[in-house]
Parts: structure tokens; sequence; C-alpha cells
């Protein structure tokens, strides 16, 4: 079996259980602590959480392009727990040698503030912060291994999104890791949400077409206004373009992402999620923001994951660095180079 065929069976397989846990638990990344629990041990029984470890430690030594496409798919169904980035970080502390907690793990890189005189690590604006087990931390270039039981929840927010929560220091690990390791688990935070992201854009773009398709207004459908069809075209545009974005930003042989690629991929996601929000809800109207409707969850992710891990800004500036220093390179050739070599 070649491995685009063990790719698939892969993706099959955490779809129909990410397709079973939508269904029976809903939308709302609200849950209780019983029913998140209930979802990450199904989860954890299927075996996905070590697919990029390698054999000899009992994953499935998928690379990131091989495993692209499982990150899209919390995304895709909404997942209410933080698959991608649980894996990511395994992969990581594996790779430097660090102990691997059990349970869910959340990264977090922005609005994370180290008060030495208070005592105190606060971070405002943590995923899954009043839910997941484990927080692996960067600030002031070090990380921090955090833990729930020890987390002090002050709110929560944006349907269960994100918390704001604290921690006393004395209760925090500091690992002992590289500056290389540091820019590694940056990378793979911006990864963490930005493939989600992705493929929460597929389903608004499948929901959005369906609604057209199906809800008529002066006796036909949606879908057959020209106003309405110019909308669905560039909804299209820009999800098709988010989706390259991620293959670019996964086309990686290995567990670690190209840093340039990455912040293509990232500044692209990043300039098209408020325009994907927007098209979704001007085709949908009001329905698009009721509690029953799906839609608002998908595009909450979207907006809130826009600036994760970095804003669309900051990777400009990065990639803009990059370029500037090296002679005769572009955007465009780094991007014909590593897709289109000899070309």
């Amino acid at each position: 079996m070649d491995n685009s065929s063990m790719d698939n069976l892969f993706d099959e397989a955490v779809g129909r259980l990410f397709a079973d846990i939508s269904e029976k638990y809903g939308n709302s990344l609200d849950l209780s602590s019983a029913d998140y629990e209930a979802i990450w041990s199904e989860i954890a029984a299927s075996g996905f959480l070590d697919v990029m470890l390698t054999e000899e430690k009992g994953g499935a030594g998928l690379s990131l392009k091989e495993a692209g496409n499982l990150f899209k798919l919390e995304g895709y169904f909404n997942l209410p727990v933080p698959f991608a980035s649980t894996l990511l970080a395994r992969g990581w502390l594996d790779n430097n040698r660090l102990t691997v907690p059990d349970g869910s793990i959340a990264i977090a890189t922005m609005g994370v503030k180290v008060s030495e005189g208070q005592g105190r690590i606060v971070i405002n604006k943590l995923p899954f912060g009043h839910q997941a087990a484990s927080f692996l931390v960067l600030a002031n270039q070090r990380c921090y291994l955090l833990t729930q039981e020890k987390a002090v929840v002050n709110e929560v927010y944006h349907a269960g999104l994100f918390a704001s929560v604290s921690w006393r220091l004395e209760e925090t690990i500091e690992l002992d890791v590289s500056a290389r390791a540091l820019d590694e688990l940056l990378n793979l935070a911006s990864l963490a949400t930005l493939l989600p992201s992705v493929g929460a854009m597929e389903k608004i773009f499948e929901m959005t077409l369906e609604y057209a398709n199906q809800r008529q207004q002066f006796g036909r459908p949606l879908s057959k206004f020209q106003a309405i069809q110019h909308q669905i075209s560039v909804l299209a545009e820009h999800v098709w373009a988010a989706r390259m974005a991620a293959q670019i930003a996964c086309n990686s042989n290995n567990n670690r992402s190209d840093p340039n690629l990455l912040a293509i991929a990232k500044y692209q996601v990043s300039f098209v999620s408020d325009q994907v929000a927007d098209i979704a809800h001007a085709v949908h109207g009001a329905i698009g923001i009721t509690e029953e409707y799906a839609l608002h969850f998908y595009t909450r992710r979207v907006r809130e994951f826009r600036s994760e891990a970095g804003t669309q800004s900051c990777w400009a500036k990065k990639l803009g660095h990059h370029v500037l220093g090296q002679e005769g390179e572009t955007v465009f050739s780094m991007l014909t180079g590593e897709l289109c070599p000899g070309w």
C-alpha cells in the first residue's frame, strides 16, 4: 500500500471518529468536565494521538505532510478538544527528550504575563484554557509546563474556545530546552491554529453553498441570483487559497514546518479569515448567528484563531526580513523552488 492510500485510511478513520463525536455532543465548545473527559478518552482510546511518533515508540511515523489533513479535521468538525496541538506538542516533547504528559495539551504563545513580583503567570486568552489537561507556555524566551489541576480559571468566553487562566509561579515547571526548540514550538503553535482554521473554512464553504441552493427567495434559490453567485465565487477563491496555504505549510517529510513557508501560509490564512466569515454570514443572513444553527461556531473559530501564535503583520515581518536578507530571493521564488523544483 502506498503512502497516499495509508494517508487516506487515517483521514477516513479520524473523520468517522470526529463525526460521531460531533453528532453525539453537538457544536458547543463549552462542555461539562465529564463530557470533555469522555470525548478525550474516546480519542485517546483510538490510538491516533501517537501517529506522529516513530514506530519504535508505538506511533505510525507520519510526517507533517501526511498528517496535515488530520489537523484540519479538528476545525471541520468543530471538535471541542485541542487535537492538533496535542499531537504536535507530544511530538515536540518527545523530540526534546521530555516527559509527555497524559491528556490533552494546549500551546500558549500570546498574551502571557509572567509577574515575578506577584509570583503568577496569567494568560488572558488561552485556547481550551478551562479544559485541557496540560499547557505548554512560551514567555520571555522560556517554556513552562502547566497543569489544569493547578490552574485558576478566571473567565471562559467565545463559547468555550478560550479562557483567562492563572497559576502561581511556584506551581509551574520550567523546561530546559534550546532556543531552537522554542522557535520550533512557536511554529507548531501556529500550525495548531492555522490548520483547524482551514478545516473550519472548508465546512463554512459547504454550509454556505448548501444554504444558497436550498433557500428560496422570490420564487427561486438564492444561488440563482448573480450577486450571491459573485459572493460565493469570492468565498471559494479565499477558501481554496487557504487550503493551498495549509498544504504549503505542511510540505515537510518530518514533523517540522519550514518557517518561511509557514510564514507565507499564516499570512495568507489570516488575510482571508475575516472575509470568509463575513461572506458566509452575508449569504446566510440572520440565521447564521442563531444558537440552533452551527455557522457561528465555525466562523468564531476562524476569526479568533486568526491572530493566535502571531498576528498577520508579525508573520509578514518575519517573511520580509528573510526575503530582504537573501540576495535575489522573492516570495514567488520561494514557492516555485519548494513546490516546483527546477522550474
